[in-house]
């Protein structure tokens, strides 16, 4: 499996080409175990059983009781990215969460108006959690969030935990589930034609067609980021994620003007 593709790959061109590079040249990123880092994980756990509370009588209640079991879990569950999690960091983490548990009711009760209820806990009840899937046509390889059931049909969904879009979903997310929708069509030899993005911070499940453009653009950056694998130092991009890299300490080297086609 070493010439497959990653979507995750895919999704780390779009921030920057050479996160891509460097990723494949063996060199380890720096990570800060940060509280807003922590955060983060801490809502993607409690998005894994929003389904659970859609109906719930007290919706705050029950964030909270998630808050507080996802807590609990956390180092379990992602022992090898948070080692040495020390209380401080986490306490920090729960308060920042704490903090947005309003927005994230407020939007869960937007999203069960939208969608209705029994529809909802289908948008948000896995047919299958995490499943790790290979595309031998296309040699990429992937982990949506969950695989669902909708309609009668198969589908898939990713969970977000950063900023929502006013409308409509970010373009790296687009990508994203399109690389992932490809991957499940060939699993399940079946045609996805909406995939689902949650942006779990605020509760909001916006539900989008799989585009034949983006189709075409996910083939497309997998064939660049095999370019870049064979050792061609891509461009930065206009505006690169640098203070939020792991990988800046390395990211001195100047580009030659063939990398700029990459």
């Amino acid at each position: 499996m070493k010439d497959y593709v990653r979507v995750s790959d895919v999704s780390n061109y779009l921030k920057c080409p050479r996160i891509v590079y460097y990723a494949y040249q063996g060199h380890q990123p720096e990570k800060t175990t940060t509280p807003a880092y922590i955060a983060t994980l801490l809502v993607k756990e409690m998005a894994q059983s929003f389904a659970e509370i859609i109906t719930s009588e007290n919706l705050n209640n029950d964030l909270e009781m998630l808050l507080e079991d996802s807590a609990l879990n956390l180092a379990a569950i992602y022992r090898d990215d948070i080692q040495n999690l020390n209380d401080d960091v986490l306490n920090e983490s729960i308060e920042l969460v704490r903090s947005w548990l309003g927005n994230m009711a407020a939007g869960i009760m937007d999203s069960i108006e939208r969608f209705k209820v029994d529809r909802l806990v289908c948008m948000l009840t896995s047919h299958s959690t995490e499943p790790v899937l290979y595309s031998e046509k296309y040699r990429m390889t992937g982990t949506p969030d969950r695989v669902l059931m909708l309609d009668k049909a198969i589908s898939l969904s990713i969970i977000r935990t950063g900023k929502a879009p006013e409308t409509g979903i970010w373009k790296n997310d687009r990508v994203r589930l399109t690389a992932l929708s490809i991957l499940v069509e060939e699993e399940f030899d079946c045609l996805v034609e909406r995939s689902i993005v949650e942006y779990a911070r605020y509760g909001i499940v916006r539900e989008v067609q799989i585009k034949r453009a983006d189709r075409r653009k996910v083939l497309a950056l997998a064939s660049r980021i095999r370019k870049i694998r064979t050792g061609k130092l891509p461009q930065r991009p206009e505006d690169p994620p640098c203070d939020y890299c792991g990988y800046k300490s390395f990211c001195n080297v100047t580009p030659t003007l063939a990398s700029r086609f990459f």
